[in-house]
């Protein structure tokens, strides 16, 4: 009886389109598993797990945190955000760019912190809530108003931003031993003032420590030079690792006596452990601190995934909900954060070679995770003497490779606006000593940009030909004819009502008697411009002048009669669209003629194109 009841409310339940695996995809992945797909999405997992390790200990480094710390949020970011995303392919964890905006964080807010660590604990559970809200409140199409310059111009600003961190661990430099001040003034931290801090202090450089560096660079690139003639993926940033940190420990670099070159247990040894739960503290007055880095930090992870999860969705074939996964972007820091973790979003890099490698489901972002927990676990011991001049040497190579030099020349290549955008956020991100503001920056630019170019319609003058034809001219000067028809083109909203307004009083001023006004072309009339254009029809009727509107569309008619302005003008002068290519606009203008005889009767009204 009670299993009839049951199956009789999932029936119910289905029949209203609720579905388990619509609020938890993985079932239904599960479920559709064979041998062949098990096969791929492991060998996809493994392939993602050995590029995770080297750049979640080096993300975790420029985040402030030790580099197991790195370790765990890649796990769990990687398992939370693929259970709950949306994305098939999607692998998250810590990146280049979170970890340079959680540093600049640090870097500025320095001296009102107690514990860094925690803060940033505390800031990634607050991420994870506003991703979580904005998802549930199906923010996600909001995600678009970022522009491809803002991103663009923030990615190679912030790769050069982590390339300039990480120098000073190439040569072998701590951070507390570069010289304070320039020239007798302490400038503010950005990376212009920083790469100027480190070359002042070149000369206290580790040779050592400079020579593992230059070896990883040049062994990372060989690698990758060598993979299309090889034919398969190599994990280079793994292998580099695993070899140079082989060649330290056979050399003994590590020893006092060999020069002191850092290692990864010289910052905190990396354990054999589980992630373990860790309860973040967030009172009210941290909130207020935290909430615009959390804002600005949550949108540039969110805008980050949710782009990578569209471009493979659409080059796979697979739907993709950007609300779904915001709430994925949430449950991952929100898991990140229980764990001692930071702030995490989708890795370019990471979902690009689990693409490549064949994976088939979300299931083999799942196996990357549980097999990085896996390794590090055999190996934690050897991590210990990875050299951190390596791991620096890792950061410069991808910060390098941030720096898109084909996709910024196109885009100064494109338009004016995009040129600006991009050179606004690029120097903003070098000269910031808050990355967020340098984002914010790009996004408030970039939507000047737009509000600019919509504001800018653009008038055309409709001239009669001699066989009676409409020919389309640029209005570059009032036309001055008795009779003169105008096609209005592009967005009527309020930041435009001004100028509108006067552009069509000056046409009045030229000794034009009717006006017709063409708006076919022109779109999303409101308040502002509906008021301008009465103004524009009482200030011709004040001048004994006509005003009268042509091809007005059912939705823009319906804007004139709620503003009154049907009743003001009359309908007689409001000649509503047809099918017919400028049939509206033949009638307008064939009464406009009508009024002005009438007005000037006996004698003829002037021809309109004189």
């Amino acid at each position: 009886m009670q299993a009839r009841i049951i199956q009789s409310g999932v029936a119910h339940l289905a029949a209203r389109g609720f579905s388990l695996d619509r609020i938890f995809p993985l079932l239904g992945i599960i479920r559709g598993q064979d041998r062949t797909t098990v096969r791929r999405d492991l060998v996809a997992g493994l392939t993602v797990a050995l590029f995770t390790i080297p750049q979640a200990m080096a993300y975790a480094l420029v985040a402030g945190f030790p580099p197991s710390t790195g370790i765990m949020t890649a796990v769990v970011a990687s398992i939370i955000g693929a259970a709950f995303g949306s994305s098939e392919f999607l692998v998250n964890g810590p990146t280049n760019a979170i970890a340079v905006m959680l540093a600049a964080h640090i870097a500025l807010s320095a001296a009102n912190l107690g514990d860094p660590v925690s803060e940033i604990i505390a800031l990634t559970l607050l991420i994870g809530i506003l991703q979580l809200l904005a998802g549930t409140l199906r923010l996600g199409s909001f995600t678009r108003f970022v522009s491809e310059p803002v991103l663009t111009g923030f990615t190679a600003g912030a790769g050069i931003y982590i390339a300039v961190n990480q120098l000073p661990s190439v040569l072998g430099i701590q951070k507390s031993d570069l010289v304070a001040d320039l020239w007798g003034w302490v400038p503010p931290h950005n990376a212009f003032f920083d790469l100027l801090r480190t070359l002042g202090s070149v000369a206290s450089s580790n040779l050592t420590a400079v020579a593992i560096g230059a070896a990883t660079l040049v062994m990372v690139r060989s690698l990758q030079w060598a993979e299309p003639r090889l034919g398969y993926r190599i994990p280079a940033p793994f292998l580099t690792v695993v070899i140079l940190t082989l060649v330290a420990y056979l050399l003994g670099l590590g020893e006092a006596d060999q020069g002191a070159l850092r290692l990864v247990r010289d910052i905190e040894p990396v354990a054999r452990e589980l992630p373990t739960l860790v309860l973040p503290v967030l009172d009210l007055h941290q909130l207020v601190d935290l909430l615009g880095a959390a804002m600005t930090i949550g949108l540039l992870g969110a805008v980050e995934a949710i782009a990578i999860g569209k471009l493979l969705a659409a080059r796979a074939g697979h739907p993709f909900d950007a609300n779904r996964q915001l709430i994925g972007e949430g449950m991952c820091n929100l898991g990140a954060s229980l764990v001692g973790g930071f702030a995490s979003s989708g890795s370019f890099t990471r979902t690009a070679v689990n693409y490549e490698a064949g994976a088939v489901t979300r299931l083999s972002v799942i196996y990357s995770g549980v097999l990085v927990l896996a390794i590090v676990w055999l190996l934690a011991p050897a991590a210990d003497y990875i050299p951190i001049a390596v791991l620096a040497g890792t950061l410069i190579h991808i910060g390098l490779k941030l720096v898109n030099l084909g996709r910024m020349r196109w885009l100064m290549q494109t338009t004016a606006a995009d040129r600006a955008v991009l050179l606004v956020t690029f120097f903003a991100v070098l000269g910031a000593t808050h990355l967020e503001y340098a984002l914010l920056l790009g996004v408030v630019v970039s939507i000047f940009q737009a509000l600019h170019r919509a504001e800018g319609f653009n008038l055309e003058l409709l001239a009669e030909g001699p066989d009676g034809h409409l020919i389309e001219l640029p209005l570059e000067a009032p036309p001055g004819g008795r009779v003169v028809a105008i096609d209005l083109q592009g967005e009527l909203f309020f930041a435009g009502a001004e100028e509108l307004e006067q552009r069509l009083k000056e046409i009045y001023d030229s000794g034009t008697r009717a006006l017709v006004l063409r708006l076919s072309h022109a779109y999303n009339l409101d308040a502002t411009c509906a008021e301008a254009i009465a103004q524009v029809a009482r200030y011709a009727r004040s001048r004994r002048g006509h005003l009268i509107l042509a091809g007005v569309k059912p939705g823009m008619y319906g804007t004139l009669e709620r503003t009154g302005l049907v009743r003001e003008m009359g309908a007689d002068a409001i000649f509503r669209h047809e099918p017919l290519l400028l049939s509206a606009t033949t009638k307008a203008l064939a009464y406009a003629h009508a009024l002005v005889g009438e007005d000037e009767a006996p004698g003829r009204a002037a021809d309109p194109t004189h």
